[in-house]
């Protein structure tokens, strides 16, 4: 068809519409639409589907008021001192976050310890926006728990569960200020009661859950769908969907004293212990392989006052079997100092019964050496034991202090000191133990200690300058 006639009959067409619009007859039809909208009629809703969203949009709704924003700002601007495992905190001009979760009416809050370390000045932000300062009730760095105290009254609470009933597979909410976006909810699941990867402390029972969990989250409750707080959001790994909270029962145990006495005092023995295997168990002469092994005792301790020696195997603890040597480190902590305990002990053949006085545990914190608070180094040093030459890679037969944590940012950290270093000198005087790392260090304000470290097969030299 040519160019022409194609013209004639377009405007034929033309000419025939614009007659029935005249006429009224039809209309232009719209143009298609980009979506479509629902009007009730679209895929048939799952009833319990429905059920279960409702549930959830009700529990955020009850639940995230009594969920608090924490702003710190800290000593010397240095930042977290972040546990095991934890992603570092991005840079920020803005006070490091994390959350809280509201115990009672009248302003009792709990928290990780690691979110309020070094803090200066706390300060609490509630949902509707309103801010308090907050005062350090409690804190205990060997479980990373924290209570505070605000000015106020009538606030929502959250209702403490019984981790011990967490079922693997559970479906849980994670509420928080990740990167300070405050009173964040997600969702998950339990994935696993345990250790945490790469932990092997007294208290590693941790609840693994894959609810998106970031920094900002820690001191923030993991809760059931009852709406109970079954765990405490304290770390995560790095770039992975795997978070770990503090079960709650363990800080329902420790939140009275932490309110009457602001710590914990832990129980003591002053033993290094292992477990045992079937070889050593063999060599001994003891038929099972239940027990903790005791491979050294410390000068001046209870222990030593009760007549344990190192080889005797530890079978039982205040008329418990003792399975292992975590059995026997959590018996141990969670008795009261001053207690006498029976304790059960195979040695040369026969099983034998000591009396023990319990003794109270080192103040030890992360931020600080076990050395008088004045003068802060920013690491913690403790004697070495088989638990701690096993995590840093050391010869069981090594005598001496190790380096377990170093503050980031703070003076030993600065000095080049590292986790796992083993400290073999204080101020040219050969330590051996607390007491004498204690003793060598210098007495004078802002007096720089000199330390000699070894590092593998290398010895170095440092000097560190404490914070004042």
């Amino acid at each position: 068809m040519s160019w022409k006639n194609r013209c004639c009959r377009a405007a034929i067409v033309l000419a025939a519409v614009g007659s029935l619009f005249g006429a009224g007859l039809v209309s232009v039809p719209a143009e298609a639409a980009l979506w479509t909208e629902s009007a009730g009629a679209g895929i048939r809703e799952d009833p319990e589907l429905a059920r279960m969203n409702q549930a959830l949009i009700r529990l955020a709704k009850v639940l995230r008021p009594a969920v608090v924003l924490i702003g710190v700002k800290m000593e010397g601007g240095t930042g977290y001192s972040l546990p095991e495992n934890h992603p570092p905190i991005p840079p920020s001009d803005l006070p490091a976050v994390g959350s809280g979760i509201v115990l009672s009416a009248d302003g009792y809050l709990l928290t990780n310890y690691h979110v309020i370390e070094q803090a200066s000045e706390i300060e609490v932000q509630l949902m509707d926006d309103r801010k308090f300062p907050a005062k350090l009730v409690g804190k205990d760095a060997r479980t990373d728990l924290a209570l505070l105290k605000i000015e106020a009254s009538e606030l929502p609470v959250l209702p403490l569960g019984d981790s011990d009933k967490l079922e693997v597979g559970e479906l849980v909410l994670a509420i928080g200020n990740p990167f300070g976006l405050d009173h964040t909810v997600s969702i998950g699941i339990v994935s696993r009661k345990g250790p945490a990867l790469g932990s092997s402390g007294t208290f590693d029972d941790y609840i693994q859950t894959d609810a998106s969990v970031n920094p900002g989250n820690s001191g923030g409750p993991l809760i059931n769908m009852r709406g109970e707080v079954i765990g405490i959001n304290t770390a995560v790994i790095p770039n992975r969907r795997v978070a770990f909270a503090i079960p709650v029962n363990l800080a329902k145990s420790l939140l009275p004293e932490l309110q009457a006495r602001g710590r914990i005092a832990w129980g003591f023995l002053g033993v290094s212990i292992q477990d045992l295997t079937q070889d050593l168990a063999r060599a001994m002469g003891f038929s099972e392989t239940k027990g903790a092994l005791v491979n050294n005792v410390l000068s001046g301790q209870p222990a030593e006052a009760a007549g344990i020696k190192r080889g005797d195997i530890i079978v039982a603890f205040d008329g418990k079997p003792v399975s292992d040597v975590r059995a026997l480190q959590r018996a141990v902590s969670f008795t009261s100092v001053g207690k006498q305990v029976e304790i059960r002990v195979f040695r040369g053949g026969r099983l034998d019964t000591v009396t023990v006085k319990v003794g109270e545990a080192e103040r030890v914190e992360r931020q600080a050496s076990t050395a008088p608070a004045r003068r802060d180094l920013g690491m913690t040093v403790e004697e070495l034991d088989a638990e701690k030459a096993k995590k840093f890679k050391l010869r069981e037969d090594e005598e001496g202090l190790v380096v377990t944590d170093v503050a980031n940012g703070g003076p030993a950290a600065g000095a080049g000191v590292r986790a796992g270093d083993l400290v073999r000198e204080v101020n040219r005087r050969a330590v051996r133990s607390l007491e004498g790392f204690r003793s060598a260090l210098r007495q004078g304000e802002g007096e720089v200690d000199l330390f000699l470290l070894q590092r593998g097969d290398a010895h170095m030299y440092v000097a560190v300058k404490p914070k004042t």
